[in-house]
């Protein structure tokens, strides 16, 4: 038993130990409150309840049952003009002062409801609807700055007076404003709209077809792309007989030459020698090209009507400009078909 007696005694002094700490947590909280509220106190004092309010918030925080706090941040905010958000601290006051089984805040609880009963005449009443929400993706309504709980659409909410913002995110680019003003004892309603959504691409309706190019102009167009072709042609022509006169000149240099216009050439050479009748090869199927695009394209200007000349009715000309192989190189043929 005495051994029993002893653990039961251990138990209860380490209970005691570990509890002990409480009580001082306890009291230097309220000695921190009361060192914010009597800078709260200097605030207001000196005509600053901008500051005052926030130091006696914090001081509420640290210690709430401190309500000396609460009322001095009701009675700052009545003075700033703040009647709504002095009516919502009247009335938590009343029902702190309520709870509270402290001497001195006997009476606090009926100084609350008349406070909060006298601003009613003072604030104005913000009620915001939500039209075309469903079924579309998830909206949010933010009033002043702050998300609205859903279930406060369409109930008349108690704001201070001044300019209000009530704006609507439905996932557009940009989202829906609107700007309200409220007076004393005014009521407002701000009514937003969801827009619809913009219906499938596919599903638009097919724009005005461009108009279809004249004929003159299609005309005028492949002769300008024939004279193009040429023009390549005949730089590239060029290129071919400067990289054939290269090799050429090496292969007379250094071959020796064979009959039927041929050189014998050493293995060194045989690239030049193989280079040069590549080269010749090419020059004579560029300048075909060039010829033929050149011809081409000036034989399609001038069959091409001026611009300002009416089509003639029926179908239009089209002109066919083919290039075809022959033993001698390239060969073309122009067709125009009324």
């Amino acid at each position: 038993m005495r051994s029993f007696e002893r653990q039961l005694i251990t138990l209860c002094g380490a209970a005691l130990l570990a509890a002990a700490p409480a009580p001082a947590l306890a009291i230097g909280a309220e000695e921190d409150a009361k060192t914010l509220f009597a800078r709260g106190r200097e605030l207001r004092s000196a005509g600053q309840c901008e500051q005052a309010v926030i130091a006696f918030r914090s001081a509420l925080e640290i210690y709430p049952e401190g309500l000396g706090a609460l009322r001095n941040i009701a009675e700052c905010e009545e003075e700033m003009g703040r009647y709504a958000s002095a009516r919502r601290d009247w009335w938590d006051l009343r029902r702190a002062a309520l709870q509270s089984n402290e001497a001195k805040y006997a009476g606090w609880s009926e100084d609350a409801e008349l406070r909060y009963r006298a601003l009613g005449n003072k604030v104005g009443t913000l009620t915001v609807r939500l039209l075309g929400a469903e079924g579309q993706s998830p909206v949010q309504v933010v009033l002043d700055g702050k998300p609205l709980d859903p279930r406060l659409l369409g109930v008349a909410l108690e704001r201070d007076l001044g300019a209000h913002t009530v704006e609507l995110f439905y996932g557009g680019a940009a989202p829906i404003l609107e700007r309200v003003e409220l007076t004393p004892g005014a009521s407002r309603d701000v009514t937003l709209t969801v827009p619809a959504p913009l219906p499938a691409r596919d599903a638009r309706a097919p724009g005005p077809a461009p108009a279809p190019p004249s004929s003159s102009s299609g005309v005028r167009t492949g002769g300008y792309i024939a004279l193009g072709v040429g023009g390549a042609g005949a730089i590239a022509t060029a290129v071919a007989l400067a990289v054939r006169a290269g090799a050429l000149s090496k292969v007379e240099d250094g071959c020796s030459p064979a009959g039927g216009g041929g050189y014998v050439c050493p293995r060194s050479l045989q690239g030049d020698y193989d280079r040069g009748k590549t080269a010749t090869t090419l020059a004579g199927v560029f300048a075909g090209v060039g010829l033929v695009g050149i011809g081409a394209g000036v034989t399609l200007l001038l069959l091409s009507p001026s611009e300002a000349a009416s089509p003639a009715p029926g179908k239009p000309p089209v002109a066919e400009l083919s290039l075809t192989p022959s033993p001698a190189g390239l060969g073309s043929r122009l067709l125009v078909r009324f």
